[in-house]
């Protein structure tokens, strides 16, 4: 048996080796290769921007960042899932404003607390959305087809990526604006809202600029409106929401990092710095060139943001 006084010091000597090991494997990472989770099909913008920031990254930290796509449930599977990882730094996720702050309110039994659970890092973009039909619709421009909801309320079908997402927010706040009603159709990607439009299964839907602005180009989707409070430089001639409807409109995918919350504190800080150096780098050139827009980097101004977002859509989410 040992005497108090041992055991007190044996306890002691292991805790501090503990914490000594844990010290150096936050000041070696990342010495092997480090998984981002995206919590949405291929395709979409959320996997988009992912990819060209885990391109950048792996440059900065010196070992591959690996996208790892785990669609579902409006992000909701891959969000319980990266709350529960080891949080050693290498298992990361993009998170959207929707799963922080849409998803709280629209499923009561989630398996992790957006707020509580990671370690916020930084923004990526926000990146608005484009409403669209198909090039043969006879749907001409956004009053048509807010009328044309309006005499066939549940009859004008409406992709999106799924419940919470920016697409479903685009629809929950246009239903809101003209008091209509249209038919939700919920996908795992906005690539696959927007195949489903082109397939000719929609009537309509509301895609990020990046996932969309091709099809919009090439003549196969006519677009209607534009979610931002502006109009896209490089798609200037389309119209705003607001301006058509004569109302405030503003909806876009908002894109950042995190970590799981108990993510030591040096590698957290590590990400962060690679991030801001990718984020003003050349190489986010192609995601702002095609409509999305820069955002502050940092932890703070990401934590200010997603309460921001939480206050947001508490007015239009919070009832159900």
């Amino acid at each position: 048996m040992l005497k108090p006084l041992v055991r007190k010091i044996l306890l002691g000597a292991a805790l501090a080796m503990g914490i000594a090991g844990a010290s150096q494997a936050s000041e070696n990472w990342p010495t092997r290769p480090v998984t981002l989770v995206v919590p949405f099909g291929a395709g979409g913008i959320t996997d988009v921007t992912a990819r060209a920031v885990a391109k950048m990254l792996q440059q900065e930290l010196g070992q591959p960042v690996v996208v790892d796509n785990k669609p579902g449930a409006g992000g909701n599977i891959a969000a319980g899932l990266v709350a529960r990882a080891k949080p050693d730094g290498y298992t990361l996720m993009v998170i959207t404003n929707g799963m922080v702050a849409v998803n709280p309110l629209i499923n009561k039994e989630l398996n992790y607390d957006a707020l509580r659970d990671f370690r916020y890092i930084s923004m990526i973009a926000s990146t608005p959305l484009v409403l669209v039909v198909a090039d043969k619709s006879p749907i001409r421009d956004l009053r048509t087809l807010v009328e044309q909801a309006r005499l066939r309320p549940d009859d004008v079908s409406f992709a999106s990526s799924g419940l919470g997402t920016s697409i479903h927010q685009v629809l929950a706040s246009l239903q809101q604006a003209t008091d209509t009603r249209f038919l939700h159709v919920p996908h795992k990607s906005g690539a696959e809202a927007a195949n489903a439009l082109l397939s000719g299964t929609v009537q309509s839907t509301a895609v990020e600029t990046v996932v969309v602005g091709p099809f919009i180009e090439s003549g196969k989707m006519r677009a209607l409106a534009v979610t931002s409070r502006q109009r896209i430089p490089r798609y200037s001639k389309i119209p705003t929401v607001a301006e058509q409807l004569g109302t405030v409109f503003d909806v876009g995918s908002i894109s950042g990092i995190v970590a799981p919350v108990h993510t030591p504190a040096p590698i957290v800080k590590r990400v962060e710095d690679a991030l801001a150096r990718v984020l003003q780098g050349e190489g986010m050139r192609h995601l702002l060139a095609q409509g999305s827009q820069q955002m502050p980097v940092g932890a703070e101004a990401f934590q200010s943001q997603m309460r921001q977002e939480v206050a947001k859509w508490k007015d239009l989410f919070g009832d159900r």
